[in-house]
């Protein structure tokens, strides 16, 4: 009996292993995405951003600008300093008539969901 106690202890902890790792967050599809856009300053960006990444400063007068030569009928992710920064910032695109806009978060929350490296 002890025995099958083991085994059948062993057989739970196996199986909660397993499924706590398919619990991992899985990584976002960069393939069909037209730009990864850090709304952080241009310093902030200098120091470390997505590979890849272009940097509209969502806080400098001319991001409205710099943000209506993007296709609207593309897909966009986006991150920023803050949440609320890119909650906006995703707000913002999205009055510009940008409907396919997906809010990463922050700097820290983008590199967890990207498949991508960091250049610093």
């Amino acid at each position: 009996m002890t025995k099958l106690r083991i085994l059948f202890t062993a057989i739970i902890a196996v199986s909660l292993v397993t499924g706590l790792s398919a619990c991992a967050a899985a990584k976002l599809d960069v393939n069909d995405v037209a730009a990864i856009i850090d709304l952080r300053t241009p310093e902030d960006f200098a120091v470390a951003h997505i590979t890849g990444a272009t940097n509209i400063d969502y806080n400098s007068g001319g991001f409205f600008a710099d943000a209506s030569v993007l296709k609207k009928t593309e897909k966009y992710y986006v991150y920023g300093l803050t949440n609320d920064q890119a909650t906006e910032g995703t707000k913002s695109l999205i009055a510009l008539g940008i409907s396919n806009v997906t809010n990463l978060g922050t700097f820290e929350d983008a590199q967890g969901v990207l498949p991508l490296g960091v250049t610093k």
